[in-house]
């Protein structure tokens, strides 16, 4: 039996308690990129684009085989958005397999999931960059800490739109820009992005630097 104290235990229970007991649609959605099926607006245009043709079909005296094909056509997106959601149901059980997987805590993910979050807050265990030291011993003591520019080399590997932002004045947090720009047409979309990219962040930059630079936690804000 394992011990319930192990770190791995420990991660697991961690990132259970970090986000909702249960997910909305919404939050299904933003963790799929086939949540934009399941979008209320995106299948609603689709059914009255269909709709609207069988109507007119109807007061044109089409044959019976287009009006049946129209009506199929009309109530499919309802039909595919209703599996999808059902199909998506397992998110939450991927999204906690994941924060539990990361080697620091990965908080209010819930924002993200709910289609917010405008930068990811980095706490350093250590002093960040920047910080005054009072003198040489207290600087040689402190432990190692990436420069700005190193961590904004990184992250540009992830994308051009992401890069620090600033910090606070007690020197041991970082903003990170996620870089993803809301979009009024089609939220969904860019909802399920900006969660791609937070995953994106902490994997491909803040993994790797974690292993020189220790990380106490990383926020979504």
């Amino acid at each position: 039996m394992p011990d319930p104290t192990s770190g791995g235990a420990l991660a697991a229970q961690r990132a259970e308690e970090s986000v909702s007991v249960r997910f909305t649609r919404l939050m299904n959605a933003s963790a799929s990129r086939w949540g934009v099926l399941t979008d209320p607006p995106v299948v609603s245009l689709a059914t009255g684009v269909f709709l609207f043709a069988l109507l007119g079909a109807l007061g044109r005296d089409a044959g019976p085989t287009v009006v049946r094909a129209l009506g199929a056509l009309a109530a499919a997106p309802i039909a595919v958005a209703v599996v999808a959601s059902v199909a998506l149901r397992g998110a939450r059980r991927e999204v906690v397999a994941w924060l539990a997987r990361q080697p620091f805590p990965v908080e209010n993910m819930n924002a993200v999931l709910n289609g917010l979050g405008e930068a990811l807050e980095v706490t350093f265990a250590a002093r960040a960059p920047g910080a005054a030291y009072r003198d040489a011993s207290e600087a040689s003591s402190a432990a190692a800490i990436p420069e700005t520019g190193l961590l904004n080399a990184e992250l540009e590997k992830v994308h051009p739109d992401v890069f620090v932002t600033g910090g606070v004045e007690d020197a041991r947090t970082l903003d990170i820009r996620i870089g993803v720009v809301d979009s009024k047409r089609n939220p969904a979309v860019t909802n399920h992005r900006r969660y791609v990219r937070v995953r994106a962040i902490v994997e491909r930059a803040l993994v790797p630097l974690a292993e020189r630079y220790p990380i106490q936690s990383v926020r979504v804000k």
